[in-house]
């Protein structure tokens, strides 16, 4: 279990029971753009795709990440992005100022917030932009 300075308990993996997240699905503009954001600049890995109804689907994933990352591409250009809703897509990564540097060294990519530590979380944590404006935060669980 991992506790929060708050003392929130959160449970380990194996004590969830009946359903996970299994991906989240976000549109974007330029697929390109978003596979270099993530791929090259975040390391996570292609899984699958697949074109449907002219929709490219492309999906990422990581090591540590349970989840899949679904960019939903419209292939006729014919759709604004608009990321609100989407308060911010939060990846766990080994190190979040090595990630940060690494991330705008490969992409430019913009840093919104941090590194910071955030005790009330028991967290390090950074916030950098996405190629269509989603908020992006890097974290590591403090020891």
């Amino acid at each position: 279990m991992l506790s929060a300075s708050d003392g929130t308990v959160y449970p380990d993996d194996d004590e969830l029971v009946g359903m996970e997240v299994q991906h989240t699905a976000v549109a974007v503009s330029d697929l390109d753009a978003t596979k270099a954001f993530y791929e090259d600049g975040l390391g996570l890995v292609y899984e699958h795709d697949f074109h449907v109804d002219g929709t490219h689907h492309y999906y990422v994933s990581g090591e540590e990440l349970d989840t899949a990352i679904q960019f939903v591409h419209d292939e006729s250009g014919d759709t604004e992005i608009e990321p609100s809703g989407i308060v911010h897509l939060a990846l766990l990564v080994d190190d979040v100022d090595e990630t940060v540097e690494e991330l705008v060294s490969e992409t430019g990519c913009t840093v919104l917030k941090g590194p910071l530590t955030v005790e009330e979380a028991n967290a390090r944590a950074a916030f950098v932009e996405d190629p269509d404006g989603y908020e992006v935060e890097l974290f590591r669980w403090l020891e």
